[in-house]
């Protein structure tokens, strides 16, 4: 009997580890093939962002209109409602919670920032509000405007994104747009004494006495004469959905072309800043099509990590490293394309890229039980580095596992115990 006993778990081993080999082949093989998605919010009205800062079960989603929503338990209510400027590209557009947001002891508890147009001037509004008791209300007594710059008359091209390095609770990145219309009329991007076009970095907590916010003296411009001081990087046209990568702070940039090129641009977590990624003097890895070169040239341009053309109406969604360490996606960069639809992961060592270096996810992600995406308006990160997915029809769905995964994981599992088993006999054999 002992005998017997000992072939049936020989071949249940046998069994179990062929499974396991067979399954971590296939996840190699293909990532988006192990992938699912799952709906959390719908119903919504042009949702631009959503974002989950605590483990708390709360979803917190912008809508272009100037409503921000709670969504817990699949029921969505009002969190804080904004007057803004929503013609064209305007609205409620970014949206920050301090590091210290669930934190008492810290001075961002229940803090958090927002980035809109404001509805009278047509400026860029940088506030920041505190949620009160209830933790499904701000307050909006607890308002402080942070920062407001002027915008051009046109429409588009506000940037809006907003968000903290990891481990770095004081300061602020804010991503702002050229201010719009074709090639940058009024050299916004290039012109270090305005706002637009660039990354800002700003101090939130040590503040200078006639501000609301410092400027951080480790700043590239600080103290310059020709230049904004709140400047971190610029050359860029619209910034539009950019991502810290949680994992070693390095900055990733969608940055929305104009008729020949999209791009990725990287900070890597290192940097003091004062990158030049070269709008309106250069698209992408290209001389901007109608644009003279400008006498003197230019120099210290910074390459695009990725630029590829996609043709004249796409607009490219930029995303995150993702970091959910129960994801396949795991280490990989995602980003998608407004206008198709399409989405990507793009290994995130750092190294340039092309296209063809990335995995296209689209059909998988159409495919997911959240239903098929249409124009993805933004991604979002969980508690945990969970991928969220914004769709502007309404929706926000979350990448996961695919339910084989599960399978795959228990493979592996069998796998290593069969390796030990054999390596057990042997001693037994030899012995």
């Amino acid at each position: 009997m002992a005998g017997r006993s000992f072939i049936q778990q020989r071949r249940a081993w046998l069994v179990l580890g062929t499974l396991a080999l067979a399954l971590t082949g296939a996840w190699i093989t293909s990532d988006a093939a192990t992938l699912d998605t799952r709906l959390l919010a719908s119903g919504l009205s042009d949702p631009v962002y959503a974002t989950a800062p605590l483990a708390d079960g709360r979803l917190f989603v912008v809508e272009k209109g100037g409503t921000i929503q709670v969504v817990q338990g699949g029921v969505a209510s009002s969190f804080l409602g904004i007057p803004v400027g929503t013609d064209g590209e305007r609205g409620l557009l970014g949206l920050a919670f301090d590091p210290g947001y669930g934190n008492a002891a810290s001075a961002g508890y229940r803090r958090f920032f927002v980035d809109y147009i404001d509805a009278g001037t047509g400026e860029t509004v940088i506030a920041s509000y505190r949620t009160s008791a209830n933790p499904a209300l701000a307050d909006t007594s607890t308002r402080t405007e942070v920062l407001r710059f002027a915008q051009p008359d046109e429409s588009n091209h506000k940037g809006g994104w907003l968000g903290f390095k990891p481990g770095d609770a004081n300061h602020l990145f804010i991503a702002t747009g050229d201010g719009g219309s074709s090639n940058d009329p009024q050299n916004n991007a290039q012109n270090k004494n305005v706002l637009l076009g660039k990354m800002l970095r700003i101090d939130i907590n040590n503040l200078d006495p006639n501000l609301n916010y410092g400027v951080p003296t480790d700043n590239p411009f600080f103290g310059a004469a020709d230049a904004r001081g709140e400047i971190f990087a610029y050359g860029l046209r619209n910034p539009w959905r950019n991502g810290f990568d949680r994992l070693n702070g390095n900055l990733w940039i969608g940055d929305v072309g104009q008729g020949a090129r999209e791009e990725i641009d990287l900070i890597v977590a290192a940097s003091t800043g004062g990158q030049n990624f070269g709008w309106r003097i250069r698209e992408g890895d290209i001389a901007t099509p109608g644009i003279p070169a400008p006498v003197p040239p230019v120099s210290g341009l910074v390459d695009p990590l990725l630029a590829y053309d996609l043709g004249s109406s796409q607009a490219i969604t930029g995303g995150y490293v993702v970091r959910d360490a129960s994801s396949p996606l795991y280490g990989q960069y995602v980003f998608a394309d407004y206008v198709t639809g399409r989405i990507w992961a793009l290994g995130a060592d750092g190294s340039p890229k092309t296209l063809a270096d990335a995995t296209e996810l689209t059909a998988a992600l159409d495919a997911g039980a959240g239903g098929a995406l249409g124009n993805i308006s933004s991604f979002g990160e969980g508690p945990n580095g969970e991928l969220y997915i914004v769709d502007l029809a309404g929706r926000v769905v979350q990448v996961v596992p695919e339910p084989a995964t599960v399978m795959l994981l228990l493979g592996g599992v069998a796998l290593l115990a069969f390796k030990r088993w054999r390596a057990a006999s042997a001693g037994l054999a030899l012995a």
